[in-house]
């Protein structure tokens, strides 16, 4: 007999299974269900300044809910037991509910949310504290990373301002970083402007030059310094200088994979000194962009088969939050073993923010944050766990833009490396989506008619997530006794 799911796998199945149904529900049905999950589901709810635990409340109240929601599906399929996902090009969890079952036991679910919000009525919580909670799901993104291919991004971020939603929490990874920081810089997002600001190949290419030497990131052909790219992009919208990650518009974090101090590493990923040098300088003009992909894959392989990556969050914690954006940034887009970044000499912010984080975490080196979390959901997880943006009852997304495509033998082992992360960190999400048209993972600096091509057909595939994410983010009806 199979497990009964958690509440967080539970509540995301119903959502999914509502949302898509042909069958739709009375909001006030929609109401008590809804409400009763999300009192399951949220480990806290926070009412007046204060956080209250909801399991110790609830007591047993909570298990009569889940049990009940549970034995009325049809049927039900996880990650691990299903490859037919609830949508195209989606990893979630998948139930079907029949409307007349859910109708029939509706005055049964009544009966045990009264018994539930009573609970917190005589722990001292007002109904009415517990409907402001838990009426109002935020938004909350991780962006993967896939070098060209996360444009797509942007596609997204445009179809969200036009339906009045707004993030409420991002996470990125690599390329993911780079346009979640953009969204970031902005209130609402502005698709106009930030198309015109993206960086073009002549701006892209004059930031490359020879790496001769590292401290933090991970060694590679060459380096590049966006620190121009991100002033030009960041001065388009407002700011006078590159803001800190607690500057942000909108809470932003990026994730960077740390090498750790582990015997023999060092030696698989670093030249000799002497003779190395000159080899590095004479390999960036000989290596064309394929060999640098392998020589890229095959440091990734050495890396992760030896367990030597951990995932590096910038911009959530206390010791990160006051960093330059741009560096956690710059940081988690490393291509392992080509391309590397260095701090300017006048973040003296960032370099001891970094040279703290080494030690704490006995660190070697940084590199692209896709060996460790491609889509860094479990990230943005432990931020909302934390209180970082007020509340649990969030609706969270993914967005994996790099998954394994067999065809492109190019690409495919840094697909792979990727993709084991993306499925250890999907079980933290209500979603993630894997979109079905993208641009080239080459393609850094694409044209205006890429660009809006890449949108319609974006729009075309994304259509039933964007109802599902509407549908998860409708106020519900207030509470009714």
């Amino acid at each position: 007999m199979m497990i009964r799911p958690d509440a967080c796998q539970l509540e995301t199945a119903w959502i999914r299974d509502r949302a898509l149904s042909r069958a739709p529900i009375d909001d006030a049905v929609r109401a008590v269900y809804a409400y009763a999950l999300r009192l399951c589901r949220c480990g806290h709810i926070r009412v007046g300044g204060q956080s209250v635990a909801t399991a110790p409340v609830l007591g047993e109240t909570r298990e009569k809910i889940l049990d009940a929601v549970w034995r009325l599906a049809d049927s039900y399929h996880d990650l691990e037991s299903s490859k037919a996902y609830s949508s195209p090009g989606s990893l979630a969890v998948s139930a079907v509910w029949q409307k007349r079952a859910i109708v029939e036991f509706y005055p049964q679910m009544s009966a045990l949310l009264h018994e539930a919000v009573a609970r917190f009525e005589a722990a001292g919580i007002r109904a009415h504290d517990v409907e402001a909670a838990l009426r109002e799901k935020k938004l909350v993104l991780a962006l993967g990373g896939g070098g060209g291919t996360g444009f797509v991004h942007l596609s997204l971020f445009q179809w969200l301002e036009e339906c009045g939603i707004r993030p409420s929490l991002i996470t990125g990874t690599s390329i993911g970083a780079l346009l979640g920081y953009v969204r970031a810089l902005q209130d609402h997002y502005d698709a106009a402007l930030t198309t015109l600001k993206l960086p073009g190949v002549w701006r892209i290419t004059r930031s490359l030059r020879p790496c001769l030497d590292t401290t933090h990131g991970l060694v590679g052909l060459c380096q590049i310094d966006l620190t121009q790219i991100f002033e030009g992009i960041s001065h388009a919208f407002g700011w006078t200088s590159l803001p800190e990650f607690h500057e942000l518009r909108i809470p932003f974090a990026c994730v960077a994979s740390g090498i750790v101090q582990a015997p023999g590493v060092r030696e698989l990923v670093e030249p000799k000194r002497g003779n190395g040098m000159l080899q590095r300088l004479l390999l960036m003009t000989q290596l064309g962009w394929q060999k640098g992909i392998r020589h890229a894959s095959n440091i990734a392989g050495l890396l992760t088969s030896r367990n030597a990556v951990r995932a590096v969050t910038f911009g959530f914690d206390s010791l990160t939050e006051r960093m330059t954006a741009v560096d956690g940034i710059s940081f988690s887009m490393l291509v392992p073993g080509v391309l590397n970044y260095e701090l300017p000499h006048n973040h003296y912010k960032s370099r001891e923010t970094l040279d703290a984080i080494f030690r704490r975490d006995d660190l070697y080196r940084l590199a692209d944050g896709g060996l460790a979390s491609n889509v860094p959901v479990r990230t943005a997880h432990d931020a909302v766990v934390e209180g970082c943006i007020g509340t649990e009852n969030v609706y969270m997304l993914g967005v994996d833009v790099f998954a394994p495509q067999p065809t492109d033998g190019l690409f495919y082992p840094l697909q792979k490396i990727a993709d084991s992360t993306v499925h250890i960190d999907a079980r933290f999400a209500d979603v993630v989506v894997r979109p079905d048209y993208l641009l080239s993972p080459m393609n850094l600096a694409p044209t205006l008619s890429q660009l809006h091509a890449l949108n319609a057909k974006f729009r075309k595939s994304f259509a039933p997530e964007m109802t599902v994410v509407q549908y998860a983010l409708k106020p519900l009806w207030p509470l009714v006794f």
